[in-house]
């Protein structure tokens, strides 16, 4: 006997293991950037001793310069840019569905442009997609998911943390500041 499901099921379905698959991906991206932070929120950093070159600076004078190492390798938000899903599945007949998760307000204020209380549903048997092609009830069905552009965030993080490096002190060379 086959095993009938709606297509907006089977497409709901699809489209929500990618993007559990992004949501892991994106877990693993904010742990990596958390470790370039330490226990107190603060961003982990590197002094470097430059030597100082204004006008005014002595000939042996350098800086010390904190740099934060998130601002020393790139960054690029890890998305699943494109998930492409191709199957062949067996028609099956049309099913009235109830209308599930609409508020229950608002539909109430869209009078006679609400929609019906029960939809229309193509119901499809993903397993017998082959067989069904051989006598004509199947459908090849191409779902193409792109992703967003990425996360605004994580540029402005960088940028406030880039603005936050500096000189912290000014000596000759050999001393300690």
């Amino acid at each position: 006997m086959a095993v009938l499901t709606s297509l907006e099921d089977m497409v709901r379905a699809i489209a929500g293991s990618v993007m559990n698959a992004q949501h892991m991906v994106e877990k693993a991206q904010l742990a990596n950037i958390a470790s370039f932070f330490d226990d107190r929120h603060q961003p982990t950093v590197i002094d470097v001793e430059l030597p100082a070159i204004h006008s005014g600076a002595a000939p042996e004078a350098f800086y010390h310069y904190r740099v934060p190492v998130i601002s020393l390798v790139p960054h690029s938000s890890l998305i699943i840019g494109e998930a492409e899903i191709e199957l062949d599945v067996e028609l099956g007949a049309f099913e009235d569905h109830e209308r599930g998760g609409v508020h229950e307000g608002i539909m109430d204020q869209l009078g006679r442009a609400a929609p019906a209380d029960k939809k229309a549903g193509l119901m499809v048997n993903a397993g017998n997609g082959g067989l069904a092609s051989k006598n004509g009830n199947a459908v090849h069905i191409k779902l193409k998911l792109v992703a967003t552009e990425k996360s605004e965030g994580l540029a402005r993080l960088v940028n406030d943390v880039v603005k936050a490096q500096g000189p912290v002190a000014m000596g000759r060379s050999g001393e300690t500041a």
